[in-house]
């Protein structure tokens, strides 16, 4: 039944291809792991705040984060 869904659907297949891609890579360190995170959090916040009318940078963004004068 998944076979013929995924068949039918080049989106779904697309996932799929990708998954699998994914799942040979290599762990990550628990450092680059934790920069990683970070870099995504910055990123979410910045798009978030950027929905809110928000004016910062991701610099700046960054710089408000670590508390830095902007």
């Amino acid at each position: 039944m998944l076979k013929n869904l995924i068949k039918r659907d080049k989106n779904m297949s697309r996932l799929v291809d990708l998954q699998l891609e994914a799942s040979r890579l290599p762990d990550l360190s628990h450092i680059e792991k934790t920069k990683f995170d970070h870099l995504l959090a910055i990123d979410q916040l910045y798009y978030s705040s950027k929905l809110e009318g928000s004016h910062l940078t991701k610099s700046g963004l960054e710089q408000a984060i670590h508390g830095k004068n902007i």
